[in-house]
This record gives structure tokens, sequence and C-alpha cells, in this order.
């Protein structure tokens, strides 16, 4: 039994040995894996292209390179002769280099000439066309831009008549310079107002461009607030702003007279058919009875009584107000 019990010990302590024999060479095994091969598994990285971000912006070019899974290094700015200030010169790594993902660029940014920029007096282009407004600014480097023209009456139409810039500012080259050329003076027809009150009227009138010159008259047949006379008449064409004379009813007379209308630059066939609704009689005189009302005998606004006859002077038509 005892040599029983000494064998089996003694197989016991052969299988420990071996398995701590095993042990230790795998250990050893794995160590030298770790050493020469798999540490090149473990320690592999990314490598990618160094973008190209020379005359980029220096912002636009750390978007760029942000965006491509790199860092932005150490900024250098210099003075450069033609490179704009504020864009990318020169770049390290340069363009195409295989460098690690995440890796730092470095930046040389330019900080302009360093000189003082060139600068010339901006002229006056009032009176000038378009198109040589357009050639007196290049002629000084200047960027013309022209505007919508626009109907005024300040200058002739075709001509520039405002810009941007006052004439005689000293300006750097290539600074935009705008300006304005005229449609020449805006027109429209007169609206008809005649019979209506006296806020539809202004309405009327104001929202046409015209001014108004509004006065009280009695009258018989219109009824009182509303228009009885219009001057100029209406669908004449005349140039927005100008003031157009009405007279407001004030209903009938108390008494037995009528006011003498306007007769002022009226045909003969107009003055007739004012005169007569208001109970006169019209006297033409004049070197044009084609023409119109120049002046008039009684004056506008005069009372006089039923009958009374209103001297008018017709001379020839140079031009429409």
């Amino acid at each position: 039994m005892e040599a029983l019990d000494l064998n089996s010990r003694a197989r016991s302590v052969f299988i420990i040995l071996l398995l701590l024999i095993a042990a230790l060479v795998a250990g050893l095994a794995w160590s030298l894996w770790s050493l020469y091969g798999g540490a090149d598994v473990a320690d592999e990285v990314e490598m990618i292209e160094a973008p190209s971000v020379v005359r980029m912006t220096k912002e636009d070019a750390t978007r760029f390179i942000t965006t491509e899974g790199l860092t932005v290094g150490a900024i250098t700015d210099e003075f450069h002769d033609t490179i704009a200030e504020g864009t990318v010169i020169s770049q390290d790594p340069e363009a195409g280099e295989e460098i690690e993902l995440g890796s730092a660029m470095k930046l040389t940014v330019s900080k302009g000439s360093g000189k003082d920029p060139e600068q010339v007096k901006v002229p006056d282009l009032t009176g000038m066309t378009q198109v040589q407004a357009e050639e007196t600014l290049d002629k000084l480097s200047l960027i013309a831009v022209p505007t919508n023209p626009e109907f005024t009456t300040a200058a002739i139409a075709g001509q520039v008549f405002k810009q941007s810039v006052a004439p005689g500012t000293a300006v750097e080259k290539e600074t935009t310079v705008s300006f304005t050329t005229a449609l020449g003076v805006e027109t429209a027809l007169v609206p008809n107002v005649l019979g209506i009150t006296r806020d539809a009227a202004t309405t009327a009138l104001t929202n046409a461009g015209f001014g108004i010159d509004a006065h009280d008259e009695y009258n018989a047949t219109v009824p009182v607030g509303n228009v009885v006379t219009q001057n100029p008449y209406p669908q004449v064409t005349c140039a927005k702003g100008t003031t157009v004379f009405i007279t407001i009813s004030k209903g009938a007379r108390p008494v037995n007279q009528v006011q003498v209308p306007d007769l002022g630059t009226l045909t003969m066939t107009q003055a007739l058919q004012i005169t007569s609704s208001a109970g006169l009689v019209l006297n033409p005189g004049g070197s044009d009875l084609n023409g119109t009302v120049v002046r008039q005998d009684p004056a506008r606004g005069t009372m006089v009584v039923p009958g009374t006859k209103i001297s008018a002077t017709f001379e020839p038509v140079d031009l429409i107000p």
C-alpha cells in the first residue's frame, strides 16, 4: 500500500510540473507575439492625405481642416505683396502628404502688403450718362454700380442726379460707387373729381400725385360739399405735383346773386358750359378763340347778378400745365 501511495504522489507532482511548464511556454509565446507581431496591430493608426487650404481665408481653412478630422496647429502671420490679408499663404504639411488622422496642420496667413492702400478722389458724376459715369469710375479703378433709374425734377432724363459717395471724397481703389440716373418728370392723368365730395376728391388727387387748392362757392345745382369745378380739367396729362384747383359747393345762394367761376386755362366750350350753368353770359375775346382763357373780368369769386357778362380773353395754347 505504501508503494502505491508513493507512485500516486509522484504522478501528481509530475502532472503539476507539466502544467507549470506549459503555462510558462504559453506566457513566453504571448510576450514574443505582443513584442514582434501583436504590437503592430494594436498600435496601427489611420493615415490620410493632407488637404490643400492655400489661398483659402483663415476661417474657411480652419473649418475645412476640422471637417477632414485634423486640427489647426500654430498660425503664423506674414506680410505678402500679392495675397490678400487673412488668406492662407502656405501650410505644413503640404497638400497630399500622408499624415495621421487627428494631427495638426500649421498655417501661414497673409497680413496684406503692409503698405498704405492707394487712394483716389471720387468724381462728380452729376449730369453724366450711365456710360460716361461707368467709364469715369473705371479709369480711377473704382467699381461702378448703376441703380434703377428714378423719376425726378432735379435732372434731365438719362443723366446722373445722385451718387452713393460724395464728390471729392478720398477712397481706396476698388471702392464701390453707386449712382442713379433720372427718368425725367413723372406724369399722370388728372382724375375726374367733379361731383364728388371734398374728401373723396382730396384722396383721388393725392393718390394720383397731385396737389390740391380748394375754395368754396355757391351753386344751386351741385350738392353742398361736392366739387363744382376743377382745373386742370379731367384726363389732362400733367406733371405729378401739379396743383389742381377745385371749387366746392356751398349750396344755393341765399340772395339772388351768383359767384363768378374760375375760367383760367379753359377752352371756349368749357367756359361756355361753366358760365351758363352759373346763369352768366360769356363774352369771349382775344387773339385765338380756339385757345384757352388767360384773363377774365370780373375776377373769379366776384358776386354778380345772374345774366352778368363775363369777359374772357382767349390766347393760343403753347403748353398744357
